[in-house]
């Protein structure tokens, strides 16, 4: 209540039997009911270490109790992680997630690592694949997750840690609401070490967008 100089907790997510894990986001839609879109530990995720399942719930209560609303990831793609969402809203019934994808070939040892959107039309119900955004290195590391933010004007902007040589961090624009993405915009690549740090993306008032890891 002082601006985050101090803080009272911790309040429990009431209505969540789920061991949750790792960074969340969320969306504001009134003073009482609000958007959170969160991951849990599913022993149906090949992991071993990272087997996380995004999922989205809801407030009406100001945080009092929370309800389950839906899974991000669909039964096709239960053995690959999907964690760490950023979200947008289209309209009052159409939402966009970004999630960070991996899967681990048992056989080369090696990691898939990407990041994919997930579209829902009915204000999280239900969610369903829209597109694949981009590789998040080369198969040597662990991903990196997205920042998505719905510009002025209507297109989404999704940032991103590439962790592959030459390490840096890229963006993406899409002007038809995930569906397909552009080409790379390399923000840096200058890079010392695989992990620089997780995005957080948004646009100033004066149209320009920043980005924060």
């Amino acid at each position: 209540y002082d601006r985050g100089r101090t803080w009272q907790g911790r309040h429990p997510f009431t209505g969540i039997d789920l061991g949750m894990t790792s960074r969340h986001d969320y969306m504001v839609e009134g003073r009482n009911e609000c958007l959170f879109f969160l991951s849990a530990a599913q022993p149906e995720v090949y992991g071993p270490n990272h087997n996380d399942r995004a999922f989205v719930a809801r407030t009406v209560d100001g945080g009092r109790t929370f309800e389950f609303l839906s899974w991000l990831t669909d039964r096709k793609s239960i053995r690959t992680r999907s964690v760490m969402p950023s979200a947008v809203r289209i309209s009052a019934s159409h939402l966009v997630a970004a999630t960070r994808r991996k899967l681990k070939n048992s056989d080369t040892r090696r990691n898939s690592n990407w990041i994919e959107t997930s579209v829902s039309t009915d204000n999280g119900a239900s969610w369903q694949y829209l597109s694949k955004v981009a590789d998040t290195d080369r198969g040597e590391e662990n991903g990196s997750p997205p920042a998505m933010v719905r510009l002025r004007d209507g297109r989404l902007a999704i940032a991103y840690g590439y962790r592959s040589w030459p390490l840096g961090i890229r963006a993406k624009i899409s002007a038809d609401e995930g569906k397909t993405w552009s080409d790379e915009i390399v923000l840096r690549d200058d890079g010392h070490i695989w992990d620089l740090g997780y995005p957080r993306m948004m646009q100033r008032p004066d149209g320009k967008l920043v980005t924060i890891y």
